[in-house]
């Protein structure tokens, strides 16, 4: 029981200082937007490499891999909005410090200091060409239909008939690409661990995810601004962490006086 006590006593605890609330809209908040769509291009670009690779026919093993490539994504952008939240919470302390102290804190200062919703900025900032596109193709995007396959060759002694060469020609019909088609692939090159998940053969499953494309887009941003709301936490570690150090320096310094003073040859007095 005093064991445990005792490590509850000695364990980590995060300590939460005051620090000066910056702003959320910034020009600050939309350049870190490019950062966030700079590692969206970089997972898009990835998904064109592995997009054939994680296409399974078995559903379990494809499900999991691509489950697993979408988690990798939300971790990435996590970890990065923690790490730029934690650096702002820190200048933040410091920009409160200055201003009690009568310093002037500018504009710039207040940029950079820590705000709530400046993560989710930064995150929507980055993801808005990308949620403009997926926006426009969900609403004129249509379901997907099957094409026709191409004839065999044995068929093509028919095709200079009159009964049967004017039904055979049906099969040689071909549409032009569109606007949406070059919206689809954009979209799909994005949103491809969603589409591999569901299966590139199910045409209903693939139209609900084109509907569904500008939440579907949000998921990995939004995380980053997640990851940025954790910065005070991690701040408070820090100063958790400082406290502890300080407290084992001064235990380790009683303990080599206590030794000191054993270590003492003691006076004997003669009686």
């Amino acid at each position: 029981m005093q064991k445990n006590n005792a490590k509850k006593k000695n364990a980590l605890k995060p300590i939460y200082k005051p620090y000066l609330t910056g702003k959320a809209f910034s020009s600050l908040a939309l350049k870190r937007g490019l950062k966030v769509l700079g590692l969206l291009l970089v997972f898009a670009f990835f998904g064109i490499l592995a997009s054939g690779v994680f296409s399974f026919e078995n559903p379990i093993p494809r499900i999991l891999l691509n489950g697993a490539l979408l988690f990798f994504g939300c971790m990435v952008m996590f970890n990065e909005g923690s790490r730029i939240g934690e650096n702002d919470v820190s200048y933040a302390e410091i920009a409160l410090k200055r201003q009690n102290e009568g310093l002037a804190v500018t504009d710039t200062d207040r940029q950079i200091c820590y705000h709530r919703l400046k993560g989710f900025v930064s995150a929507l900032a980055g993801a808005a060409p990308l949620l403009l596109i997926t926006v426009i193709y969900a609403l004129t995007v249509q379901r997907q239909t099957m094409s026709l396959g191409a004839l065999p060759s044995w068929v093509q002694g028919y095709e200079n008939q009159d009964e049967i060469g004017q039904a055979l020609a049906f099969y040689h019909e071909s549409s032009a690409a569109g606007f949406t088609d070059f919206l689809r692939l954009a979209v799909r090159l994005v949103l491809f661990p969603y589409m591999n998940m569901i299966g590139a053969g199910n045409f209903d499953r693939l139209y609900l995810l084109d509907r569904l494309s500008p939440l579907l887009v949000l998921i990995i941003p939004l995380c980053y601004g997640v990851g940025y709301l954790r910065g005070t936490y991690l701040r408070a570690l820090v100063h958790g962490n400082i406290r502890m150090a300080r407290r084992r320096h001064k235990r380790s310094e009683r303990k080599a006086r206590e030794q000191r003073v054993r270590k003492q040859p003691q006076k004997k007095e003669l009686i």
